[in-house]
């Protein structure tokens, strides 16, 4: 059994080695496969609680994440062009536009992240323990966000660390990587963020700036 260190504060990283020590001191096969997937593919816990089985390639070693978004299309009552936010006349057929149409479209969006052998082996124990259970739908996680943050922090005090989030977890992957030397332009998608530079540089600042 992993003896268990003195409490210590996170400023927002976590070491390696405090991945093991959180799988050893999550206290099921579901709680051990949660926590070791959100440090070693960086997903959010938003992307955790929607995965489905069939998004895992346990053969390739492979995750897949997909992301479908709603966005409002604007077009003109009369020709149904394309229309902007400002435009009070239509640039097609030139008429004014009282109201504009509003219509919705479907965006998806997919990435493929890479699972560690440890990882994937975590989560076939999850998936077979799970059988003796009713639910039999296609989640792998079956629990909201707001569930999926509790477990964390939850599994964070029983290995006495202070403070454990999910944002924590997705920030090892993020630091480990960069210090391996991946470019930071393929951990951004990779971590699906709009400016991962920003969010590492500025946290190794912050750091530095405090010792």
């Amino acid at each position: 059994m992993t003896r268990v260190n003195p409490i210590q504060d996170l400023k927002g990283h976590l070491e390696p080695e405090q991945v093991d020590r959180l799988v050893d001191a999550a206290g099921n096969p579901r709680d051990k496969a949660l926590i070791s997937l959100l440090p070693r593919t960086g997903i959010l816990i938003s992307e955790a609680v929607q995965l489905e089985e069939s998004n895992i390639n346990f053969a390739e070693g492979t995750l897949t994440i997909i992301h479908l978004k709603e966005r409002s299309r604007l077009r003109c009552p009369n020709c149904r062009e394309s229309l902007g936010k400002k435009h009070l006349f239509c640039p097609s057929c030139g008429n004014k536009v009282e109201q504009a149409l509003r219509e919705k479209v479907e965006q998806r969006r997919k990435r493929i992240i890479p699972v560690d052998g440890v990882t994937l082996a975590l989560l076939k124990d999850y998936l077979r323990w799970r059988r003796q259970f009713p639910y039999r739908g296609p989640l792998v996680f079956p629990f909201t966000r707001q569930r999926g943050w509790q477990l964390v922090e939850r599994i964070g005090r029983r290995a006495g660390i202070k403070g454990l989030h999910p944002n924590s977890l997705r920030h090892l992957l993020a630091t480990t990587w960069v210090s391996k030397g991946l470019d930071v332009k393929k951990l951004q998608v990779l971590l699906s963020h709009a400016s991962i530079a920003t969010k590492l540089w500025e946290s190794k600042e912050n750091e530095e700036a405090s010792d």
